[in-house]
């Protein structure tokens, strides 16, 4: 007979779970990932090291689990609210939706710290960059009238690198910029190589500006009811 778990028996291994992402993303934020031992991070989550092992193989296992973590919390919000969609247009829409991804990535000090560890790692760093590009690929065939006329993969090649060239040097420190000052970059470099004009881009990147506290409003929401 196979083994079934309880809801409160899942809702247990959801929450310790949980409790050792927080401890691992404490830990390695505070002292590095190689300085950081398994035990650490049990002792951290108040859990013992073979209940570590229960739910993550070794450290690089740990590692990746949090990387997934950070990533799907900044991509989870959906810009589908009826009171953003209703009024805004789909060239604002991008364009927050750049600038809140790249906003989002550099604005939590913690989150920074452990994409700096990770671009250290060759592993990790194509375990990012795998990420960013299958990303980057959603969003050329979620906006695909808007390259019309563009060598979709030359594109792609483009933004990446371009997109993994500028995490590096805020990683390393050689770019001095604000999460708010980066995320507009992006989303202005983005307007720019579909081809629009300086008054239009102008215009989008005003009503982005306008949408920016009520999507920030519905980030905190969302970490609210899955804190």
């Amino acid at each position: 007979m196979a083994y079934r778990r309880t809801p409160k028996m899942q809702q247990r291994v959801i929450e310790r779970r949980r409790a050792i992402l927080v401890a691992a993303e404490e830990l390695f934020a505070e002292k590095g990932y190689e300085s950081t031992s398994m035990k650490e991070v049990a002792m951290r989550a108040s859990t013992s090291i073979g209940n570590m092992y229960f739910y993550f193989s070794n450290k690089e296992d740990l590692m990746r689990a949090l990387l997934d973590k950070i990533f799907n919390e900044i991509w989870h919000l959906e810009l589908n609210s009826e009171e953003l969609t209703s009024t805004a247009s789909l060239n604002a829409l991008e364009a927050l939706d750049d600038y809140l991804k790249i906003y989002s990535l550099f604005q939590k000090a913690s989150y920074t710290r452990i994409l700096q560890e990770g671009a250290r790692h060759h592993t990790f760093r194509r375990y990012m960059i795998s990420f960013l590009e299958g990303k980057a690929r959603e969003r050329y065939q979620q906006y695909d009238e808007f390259f019309e006329g563009l060598d979709r993969e030359l594109a792609l090649s483009y933004h990446l690198g371009g997109l993994v060239n500028m995490f590096e040097k805020v990683l390393t420190g050689d770019l001095d910029h604000t999460p708010h000052q980066l995320g507009v970059f992006l989303a202005q470099c983005k307007l720019y190589i579909r081809g629009l004009d300086t008054e239009t881009v102008t215009n989008v990147l005003e009503d982005m500006r306008d949408l920016i506290p009520e999507v920030i409003r519905l980030q905190h929401q969302y970490s609210e009811k899955s804190g």
